[in-house]
């Protein structure tokens, strides 16, 4: 935690004021109180400046023993070190209120007139640092917990890609195996694919360019194929200008296709991006179902998604999927993160 001196001296200045303002409030309440002071001008600036240093001098070694001995928890030595200089500022103050009046101010008369005053700027110092620590500690736990959040977001993204990669390796390695023409094609697809995946780390991008990524993937699951699947993509002229996290969307496209009835003369996929009025984006996903269940490792993509969205869309998201007869369909709606 930062030193705030200058804080502490403006805060000390206001508190000074107001407690030697209430100092003075029943002699204004009885009629006593009098502003004759037969000293002159000069002595009296003197005297005010000398008193609110040696006053904030109480405040000022008060605050910096706590924050040099407070958060190492060392607080034997705070105790100690606290008692050690308000003694000593005391005997200053003492020291000082004796040189214009010649030595004739008694040590207990003293004691009695100002122990209070400088036990309350110690307090206030005290008050002071606590509060400030308070709100360090706070904006600590903030950033704690932010880290902890971007921390697990790049830990559930790093998950796509290899989930993603894995999928793909073992598509191309059926077409290498089989000597498919498309396999070239694939390798190239898988490539580009992946330079995105790596290289663009941005928090978020443009629903346009997720949209565009959502094709190259199909265009790259296509080539599985010997005739391309029907599907249907629809998606707002006005997707550049809406933002949202990278790859949220593309792991429900990937399970389509991995769980997906593929067909070749009828459209078995229909894909839906819209944005509303107050510009959330809605992703409907249907396609029908294939034969095959769910393996043990399924569900990766879709379950990360989930767990990113409760992170990056707090309360301000759904998620529904469900399965209509022989159709398994997903409904998505974002608002702003």
């Amino acid at each position: 935690m930062k030193k705030k001196t200058g804080l502490l001296l403006i805060a000390f200045l206001l508190f000074y004021a107001m407690i030697h303002l209430a100092r003075y409030l029943p002699d204004l309440y009885t009629g006593k109180f009098s502003l004759v002071d037969e000293r002159s001008y000069d002595l009296r600036l003197l005297s005010l400046i000398a008193d609110i240093l040696i006053s904030f001098l109480f405040t000022i070694s008060t605050y910096l023993l706590l924050h040099l001995y407070y958060p190492s928890k060392k607080y034997l030595i705070l105790a100690l070190s606290l008692i050690a200089a308000f003694g000593l500022c005391f005997i200053i103050s003492y020291s000082a209120a004796r040189w214009p009046a010649e030595g004739h101010i008694r040590l207990s008369r003293f004691f009695r007139e100002h122990i209070l005053y400088n036990a309350f700027y110690t307090i206030f110092a005290m008050v002071f640092y606590f509060i400030r620590f308070s709100q360090y500690k706070e904006l600590q736990q903030r950033e704690l917990a932010l880290q902890n959040r971007d921390s697990e977001l790049s830990f559930l993204r790093s998950q796509i890609n290899p989930h993603f990669l894995f999928n793909n390796l073992n598509n191309i390695y059926s077409m290498v195996y089989h000597q498919s023409p498309q396999a070239l094609a694939a390798i190239s697809g898988l490539s580009e694919m992946l330079r995105y995946m790596l290289y663009d780390t941005s928090e978020t991008i443009s629903l346009e360019k997720e949209i565009h990524y959502i094709e190259k993937y199909i265009a790259l699951e296509q080539l599985r194929f010997e005739q391309p699947g029907q599907i249907s993509l629809t998606y707002p002229d006005n997707a550049a200008q809406i933002q949202l996290p990278p790859l949220l969307l593309i792991p429900f496209i990937e399970n389509a296709f991995k769980h997906g009835a593929v067909a070749f003369d009828h459209t078995w996929l229909n894909i839906s991006v819209s944005i509303t009025a107050e510009n959330k984006i809605e992703l409907q996903c249907v396609n029908e179902v294939g034969p095959k269940h769910k393996d043990q490792t399924g569900g990766i993509g879709i379950e990360n998604v989930r767990k990113r969205l409760n992170l990056l869309y707090p309360g301000n998201h759904s998620l529904d999927i469900g399965q209509q007869e022989h159709k398994f369909i997903v409904n998505l709606k974002l608002g702003h993160t």
